[in-house]
């Protein structure tokens, strides 16, 4: 018995020498033996979005490209993409940015800042310049259609090729809407669109403007004014109503003449009578430097009721 205990004893401690060994030869890797990669510091996140910013002055940053900025709660920098799909230039831009560095970070669907200024407004007014290609033309009355849709009235003969109308400061106002230079008449409706302003005025003397009131048809006999972006204020009489102008282009009905003058330019430009709209310069003979030049209007009531439009006036 006592021998067998001996052996006993001995195994077991051959056994124990053999697990130290193991142990020191191999030893099993504590669980914090990998530490993690150190955190970008805030000098070296700052870095990185001027690398963005220098990237952006370079390259141009594209429409999809919202902003970007450091974020120190995620220690990354943001790349901020709008909800729009991206083009190929901007998906160029953002695997650029991904190359400046690990620490950017791209997330969708941040809408792209726009400037608070509020946009400019243009009053229109009737006799300001308005030009259509290389013409220049003047802009008779504001008026709105029976949904509220702002328009501008002119001579038909500065419309009648169709195109873009713009003011005096090249700022667009609207395509044509519709022209008639014929038999019938002489006007043309444009369509009025964003950063202008209807107006129920017409320039004046001076740097005057008079306010419409309403519509009125003047006989023979009448004063009669208009206003044009060359000639400015004129005044005259009625002396004819319903003519018929024979022009290069064919004859045109209904005019009314008058004793007031004007030139290249004018067409277009409001008569008036008080605060009274009577109609637009369609045409006429001689000029304002000399006496006895005449001028033709084609009547505003007949241009509203065929267009289907109200006349802006003051409230």
């Amino acid at each position: 018995m006592a021998g067998r205990g001996r052996g006993g004893l001995l195994v077991a401690v051959l056994v124990a020498v053999l697990v130290v060994a193991v142990v020191l030869l191999d030893p099993a890797p504590a669980a914090s033996a990998a530490p993690a990669a150190p955190a970008s510091t805030d000098a070296e996140l700052t870095a990185v979005k001027e690398r963005l910013d220098g990237l952006a002055e370079q390259r141009g940053a594209p429409a999809a490209v919202s902003a970007w900025w450091v974020d120190r709660a995620t220690r990354t920098v943001v790349l901020a993409l709008s909800a729009q799909p991206r083009d190929a230039r901007g998906a160029a831009f953002v695997e650029e940015a991904r190359r400046v560095d690990a620490s950017v970070r791209v997330v969708e669907g941040v809408a792209a800042p726009t400037p608070r200024a509020d946009p400019p407004v243009y009053d229109l007014v009737g006799g300001d310049i308005i030009r259509i290609g290389r013409s220049r033309c003047s802009l008779g009355f504001s008026a709105r259609t029976s949904t509220g849709e702002p328009r501008l009235v002119t001579a038909g003969h500065c419309t009648n090729r169709g195109g873009e109308v713009t003011g005096a400061n090249a700022a667009p106002i609207g395509p044509i809407r519709s022209s008639v230079f014929d038999r019938t008449g002489d006007w043309g409706v444009v369509d009025v669109g964003p950063g202008w302003r209807p107006t129920p005025s017409v320039a004046a003397e001076g740097s005057t403007t008079r306010a419409m009131t309403g519509v009125a048809t003047a006989p023979v006999g009448a004063s009669v004014c208009r206003s044009g972006s060359t000639t400015g204020w004129r005044c005259g009489t009625v002396t004819a109503v319903d003519v018929t102008a024979n022009y290069p282009a064919g004859p045109v009905e209904g005019l009314v003449l008058t004793t007031a003058c004007s030139e290249g330019g004018d067409s277009g430009g409001p008569f008036v009578s008080g605060s009274s709209a009577l109609g637009v310069l369609s045409g006429g003979t001689g000029d304002c430097t000399r006496a006895g030049g005449t001028s033709l209007y084609q009547p505003i009531e007949e241009v509203l009721r065929a267009e289907r439009l109200t006349l802006a006036v003051a409230t």
